[in-house]
């Protein structure tokens, strides 16, 4: 029993040391990474506010809800065409400029960099917006930044975290910020907690298999410590 329990708490140290680092990593980037200003690109970059609902909306809604039906709600929002329309109807939603009252187009890369230069607060060099259409994954693959979100513009900044906007493909509204640091935050959080796809879930198959090992660890160590001073305590009476 001896010899199994050592070479079992050998075997399982090695799977436990390399968990227990990753812990502490993680932990350790959790107390030292500044989460609003750094990880959240609070410092270079300022989301827009919710607008104020325009005064002159009810002279744009009327000509659209014979397409939508009857209306469920209506929203504002700040986009690279100026002030959008949500109209929420039976048919679907639409967005419609406030401009003009018409239908909001699709964005193009030139509209989108003007729209993110003036949500940047850094001092980096603007380097271009591209379309993604696809999720992009960083850091060993276990990273999207927009968890699966597609058609979307990306508008990146020449600063040292590496800041890159994100909105949406059809309307230009803002979605969010990320940053080098946001993505090896999100990569440790998933580490720290065992779940390398969805980055939630706290119980997940893995992690209970792990608190298995660490329980078979103790048993084992306990074993083995019971044991030596077994041995020592018999020792110290023959030698008494």
């Amino acid at each position: 029993m001896i010899r199994t329990a050592r070479k079992v708490h050998r075997i399982v140290s090695y799977l436990v040391f390399a968990q227990v680092s990753l812990w502490i990593a993680g932990g350790l980037t959790f107390a030292v990474l500044p989460f609003e200003s750094i990880v959240k690109g609070g410092a270079v970059a300022a989301p827009p506010a919710r607008p104020a609902f325009p005064p002159r909306w009810t002279e744009v809604v009327p000509e659209h809800e014979a397409a939508l039906g009857t209306l469920h709600g209506i929203a504002a929002h700040d986009s690279s065409q100026g002030l959008l329309l949500e109209l929420q109807g039976e048919a679907g939603t639409r967005w419609v400029r406030m401009d003009d009252g018409s239908r909001a187009m699709r964005p193009d890369g030139q509209q989108i960099g003007e729209y993110a230069k003036t949500l940047y607060l850094g001092e980096g060099a603007y380097l271009g917006a591209r379309h993604l259409a696809h999720s992009e994954y960083r850091f060993l693959g276990l990273v999207d930044e927009l968890y699966g979100r597609t058609d979307v513009w990306q508008a990146a900044f020449d600063d040292f975290i590496g800041t890159r906007l994100y909105f949406d493909g059809d309307t230009g509204r803002f979605l969010t910020v990320r940053n080098d640091f946001w993505v090896f935050y999100d990569a440790m959080w998933r580490l720290h907690i065992m779940d390398y796809r969805g980055g939630e879930d706290f119980n997940n198959r893995l992690l209970l298999v792990f608190a298995l090992l660490a329980a078979v660890f103790a048993i084992s160590g306990m074993i083995l410590t019971f044991t030596a001073l077994r041995r020592a305590w018999v020792a110290v009476a023959r030698a008494g």
